[in-house]
């Protein structure tokens, strides 16, 4: 499924982007945007197994990402 390989992607790329992230601010615009195309591709029946995706992949790493909760999907 190409929505799971975009997912796959994403979530490979995260772990070294936080790393060198210097602020969080600069996290959300990227991430948002990203996830927006994913989602745009996604069909109604996929909406779902894509959102429980993005929010598992946030989820993970929250702990870098201490404003998670103000920016659910």
């Amino acid at each position: 499924m190409q929505l799971d390989a975009e997912l796959d992607r994403l979530a490979i790329m995260l772990p070294p982007w936080l790393q060198h992230l210097r602020h969080e601010a600069q996290f959300w615009p990227q991430f948002n945007a990203l996830a927006k195309e994913i989602l745009d591709q996604a069909g109604d029946e996929d909406i779902q197994h894509v959102k429980g995706r993005l929010d598992f992949m946030l989820r993970t790493h929250a702990c870098r990402l201490s404003g998670i909760s103000h920016h659910r999907l």
